[in-house]
């Protein structure tokens, strides 16, 4: 049940956010690249934040998380939050939020890929309807 709240909650947050910012572009002057840069902003203080949380109450975790582990979470904040974020706004400024947020959000299609290509996860009859739904959700909304 826990897992179901805080997923529901992160889905209303992440469908909230494209509307929040989409105002931000409603300027002729705001660029995608500002955009990025004002979101990491945003995303750097509550980092920090966070950080100075988990620094009160779990130093441990900080101390012995591993240096391949920052790593590949550094990539993936690279990858998803500066250069895909850049795709997204571009999308956005000239798409409606309603259509762009949606295919933008097909990611896990991509995600269902490459775990099964590089993790080894299994292939399961559900995951292979939820493959044909994002793919339909993506063609109906084109």
């Amino acid at each position: 049940m826990k897992q179901l709240i805080f997923a529901l909650l992160a889905a209303f947050l992440w469908g909230i956010t494209p509307v929040i910012e989409k105002f931000g572009f409603l300027s002729k002057d705001a660029n995608p690249y500002l955009g990025v840069v004002f979101r990491t902003i945003g995303t750097a203080v509550m980092a920090f934040i966070l950080f100075l949380l988990i620094l009160k109450f779990d130093s441990t975790s900080l101390k012995n998380i591993p240096m391949k582990s920052m790593t590949f979470l550094m990539i993936g904040g690279a990858l998803a939050s500066v250069i895909g974020q850049i795709f997204f706004y571009i999308a956005l400024q000239s798409g409606d939020a309603s259509v762009v947020t949606p295919i933008a959000g097909s990611f896990p299609l991509i995600t269902f890929i490459f775990g099964t290509l590089l993790l080894g996860e299994a292939i399961t009859l559900s995951k292979i309807i939820g493959v044909l739904c994002i793919i339909a959700g993506v063609a109906l909304l084109k």
